[in-house]
């Protein structure tokens, strides 16, 4: 196990990566086979995400929401505008108000493989989510945060829910990515981590394919949070990431005894249900049709 990655950029600051879907752009449902039509292949700031559906626009390491808000803007422009010479729009939104069924995976190995291990549930994480990377000075200030940082997670899910409506309707949850995402082997709540031994165990040598709400990142020097919903507003998505940076900073210091995960599973379930924000409640006031209309509007800025 490499930990010699932390402390290799500046202590607190970030890099983002935003999920956002490519839709047919006349009817705004999901593209069938949008990316590998629109982007062939992945660079450094624009890749696939699992279905032909997404794309994943990263950040390279930044420090201000300011800075954020600029450059993730740029990135999403610069996917409509590709997507547009295809016949394609983007939406940044947790759940699509009006999808109903599935659509394939981008054909790459490492997709491929998840699907001969998890099956059709795979087909049901049409879900997208925004992830948020700090840099940690030292592997146990990592630790430390991260177990620090457990107990403000469901103020964050609740915050960012944008995702109310599951195939076509409404769910009855603010976020209903919050729950199809505990379909997955690794989704949700994150296991305790007393150790690195203890982070090594769970994930199998391999943190790429984990998908719990908050985890250590040693390839990167990185605490990732990646509970909240994908924000349809850019102005959302930086000001989420400016909150996930001072909770991890805050608890950077943390020394006491892990939060009861039984506890979290209660409050991550509440947020979840009652959301917080505006723009799931937005998208509920408007209903699915008139939902999928304002956020293509919005997505853009």
């Amino acid at each position: 196990m490499d930990l010699s990655r932390f402390g290799s950029a500046p202590p607190w600051s970030l890099g983002v990566e935003e999920e956002l879907m490519l839709v047919d752009a006349q009817t705004l449902e999901p593209a069938r086979y949008g990316f590998s039509r629109a982007f062939g292949e992945a660079t450094e700031r624009i890749k696939p995400e699992l279905f032909e559906s997404f794309v994943e626009i990263t950040t390279s390491v930044l420090e201000t929401a300011e800075e954020i808000e600029a450059e993730l803007g740029a990135l999403r422009r610069e996917v409509a505008e590709r997507a547009a010479e295809h016949g394609l729009a983007v939406l940044a939104t947790g759940s699509h108000p009006t999808a109903r069924g599935g659509v394939p995976i981008v054909p790459v190995e490492r997709y491929e493989r998840m699907r001969e291990q998890l099956g059709p549930q795979l087909d049901r994480q049409l879900v997208c989510g925004l992830h948020v990377h700090v840099a940690v000075p030292d592997p146990d200030t990592c630790l430390r945060a991260f177990e620090g940082v457990v107990p403000r997670l469901p103020e964050l899910l609740a915050a960012s829910a944008n995702s109310p409506y599951w195939d076509g309707a409404a769910s009855g949850w603010r976020s209903i990515r919050s729950q199809i995402l505990l379909e997955m082997p690794t989704g949700g709540t994150p296991p305790v981590l007393r150790s690195w031994d203890d982070w090594q165990a769970a994930s199998r040598s391999d943190s790429t394919r984990r998908h719990w709400d908050v985890w250590p990142r040693p390839e990167y020097g990185t605490l990732e949070v990646r509970i909240m919903d994908q924000p349809t507003s850019l102005r959302r998505t930086a000001e989420l990431a400016a909150d996930v940076q001072r909770l991890v900073r805050e608890a950077a210091d943390f020394g006491g005894e892990p939060f009861d995960r039984a506890e979290y599973d209660a409050t991550r379930d509440r947020a979840g249900r009652e959301g917080g924000g505006p723009e799931a409640e937005r998208q509920l006031e408007l209903g699915p049709e008139a939902a999928v209309r304002e956020i293509a509007a919005l997505t853009l800025g």
